[in-house]
């Protein structure tokens, strides 16, 4: 036991240096790269957010037609499958399961692809000095702003769309869909197999978190170090980061808890 132990601290140990070699090698390779194209690169990320600020009001009406084209289309596939669910055998029961899965993940999907989409490009309008260059930049972002409304409005109002539709399969799935404890009260309708499979993805998905964050974290520094980009986005993932843990930790210590008093 004590020889993997020690076997253990020798392997973090050499991770370490290896870690610290890449990335000595990394980094100076980047400087050289970088080096005197620095501004060059950031003077055209300026023009590139330029083009970008004059096209936002198309951007999201463009997005909003998808957005909706998307929407219906897998709202008609999951009540496809969604209405022959009561009826179906074990075996159809099955696959219309698995379709309303499938279905389900890609437009909730493309859901949140449109919301980010949105913030995103309306984001590029929100600086004082392209509000303050024209009237005619100032009007047309007041109907992006409009547009943005319209869309963001649109994918809360499909969201509880698909939730209905999911009950439409699952007539035992009394939630309502605006209750502040939505989550909670879903998951405390789930029975035990639908229940397994939202935890181990959820756990998948902070073991994603884990590797994914601590990534951008080095990338927001070494955006800072070569394009100035400010300390904020390297805070902001950092606090993600302890968001993230500190949220499973306690979850941990809280179910431990619980089972204890349960003795």
């Amino acid at each position: 036991m004590k020889s993997r132990i020690s076997n253990a601290y020798v392997k973090i140990f050499l991770y370490m240096l290896a870690g610290a070699a890449v990335g000595a090698v990394a980094g100076a390779g980047i400087y050289m790269l970088l080096d005197g194209r620095g501004q060059k690169l950031e003077g055209a990320a300026v023009q590139a957010f330029g083009a970008l600020q004059g096209e936002i009001l198309p951007l999201l009406s463009a997005l909003l037609v998808l957005s909706v084209l998307a929407g219906e289309f897998t709202c008609r596939k999951l009540k496809a499958a969604a209405i022959r669910l009561p009826e179906a055998d074990d075996e159809e029961s099955d696959r219309l399961e698995y379709e309303e899965e499938k279905w389900g993940a890609l437009s909730l999907n493309l859901n949140i692809v449109s919301q980010v989409l949105n913030i995103i490009i309306l984001a590029a309008g929100y600086s004082s000095n392209y509000l303050g260059s024209s009237d005619a930049a100032r009007s047309s972002f007041l109907y992006a702003c409009v547009v943005f409304v319209i869309c963001m409005a649109y994918d809360g109002i499909w969201q509880i769309r698909y939730v209905k539709l999911v009950q439409l399969g699952h007539p035992e799935k009394i939630v309502d869909p605006s209750d502040r404890n939505f989550q909670k009260a879903w998951l405390e309708s789930c029975d035990e197999a639908e229940r397994e499979v939202i935890y181990r993805s959820s756990y998948k998905a902070y073991l994603a978190m884990g590797k994914l964050v601590p990534a951008l974290l080095i990338v927001t520094m070494l955006g800072n170090l070569f394009f100035n980009t400010g300390m904020l986005a390297v805070v902001i993932v950092a606090v993600i980061w302890l968001a993230v843990t500190l949220t499973y930790t306690r979850s941990c210590v809280a179910l431990k808890g619980e089972k204890a008093l349960l003795k």
